[in-house]
């Protein structure tokens, strides 16, 4: 079986400098573990409040350009709004570190089916071994647990490697809709788990989803089935992964961003800034598909922190701000 890629960080070339840090986060007081390459890099440990307790607590990681675009019109993955930054240096270097520090916090990962058409050997895994060694030596997984989204699954390349290789755990969340398209095309072995529409059938079936989602053989994939037709239930999902023990939970899918965002899910964002401009309305921004938000109600967001690559590169955190009260 193939090594997992890995990338060498030098922390002297990906280094960032904090230039602001908010009063909210520095009440922060959860460190998922210790790590010295993220106190040299990011120059403190990645720093998260208590959770809820009926969900994890989340946060997506998404690189933009300076009008907020993720992809440019030849090139559809978001890697190239990073890399073709010419200026930036090492920026888009630090870019992709930070997307592996915060995979190595956190307790899953989630990606869009459409993804994992770009990269046959796409999973998420932690690219920076430093990190790793730092996970493991707390007692955290070597290796995140990987889940794909799908709203009816016919956008999931069903024969990748992510699915067959026994190193990475994996999980498939979709509709009904979706689970009938896995029984007529899936190969690979998988046990179905629900179909949940209610709070009520999730709890009563805790002793089900234990059994099925932890300690589940990796060449076994669990399809967790949540909502009606074509539609999972983000909320029923939410509440399945908290009773697994996912406590922090990474979003690297930017359509599924938008829809916990507008579910008043997501907690965070982690959103780089790559100084370059894209324009046009036929490129990826977040929520392109959907319809956008009213002048009478939108979310809105704290910065947490601000760190700078170079004057080409930077690096924001932000907290969402759902009911806000109009002065």
């Amino acid at each position: 079986m193939d090594k997992l890629q890995r990338t060498e960080f030098k922390t002297e070339k990906i280094k960032v400098n904090n230039i602001f840090t908010s009063h909210s986060l520095k009440e922060y007081n959860s460190i998922p573990f210790e790590s010295r390459k993220i106190k040299e890099v990011y120059g403190d440990n990645i720093r998260f409040p208590k959770p809820p307790e009926d969900r994890p607590y989340v946060f997506a990681s998404f690189v933009t350009s300076i009008d907020g675009k993720l992809a440019y019109v030849d090139e559809p993955s978001a890697f190239y709004v990073a890399a073709k930054n010419i200026l930036a240096g090492d920026g888009s270097m630090a870019d992709f570190w930070l997307l592996n520090a915060l995979r190595g916090v956190c307790d899953a990962s989630i990606i869009g089916g459409n993804s994992l058409h770009t990269d046959e050997d796409y999973s998420m895994h932690i690219y920076d071994e430093d990190i790793e060694k730092d996970r493991i030596k707390h007692g955290l997984p070597q290796i995140p647990l990987n889940i794909v989204i799908s709203l009816d699954a016919t956008d999931i390349p069903l024969e990748h490697k992510i699915f067959k290789d026994e190193r990475i755990p994996t999980i498939i969340a979709t509709s009904p809709a979706g689970l009938e398209h896995i029984e007529k095309n899936m190969k690979q072995d998988y046990v179905v788990l629900g179909p949940y529409v209610t709070l009520d059938e999730v709890e009563n079936n805790k002793e089900e989803i234990l059994n099925k989602l932890i300690d589940f053989q990796n060449t076994i994939v669990p399809v967790v089935i949540t909502g009606e037709g074509g539609f999972p239930n983000a909320s029923l999902l939410m509440k399945i992964l908290r009773e697994i023990g996912v406590v922090r939970l990474l979003i690297e899918s930017p359509g599924y961003g938008n829809y916990l965002i507008k579910q008043k899910i997501m907690d965070e964002l982690f959103l780089n800034l790559s100084c370059v401009y894209i324009g046009g309305g036929d490129t990826m921004t977040l929520g392109k598909g959907d319809k956008g938000f009213l002048s009478t109600y939108h979310p809105h967001t704290e910065v947490l922190s601000i760190h700078s690559h170079s004057p080409h590169f930077f690096f924001l955190r932000h907290r969402l701000i759902y009911d806000v009260s109009e002065k």
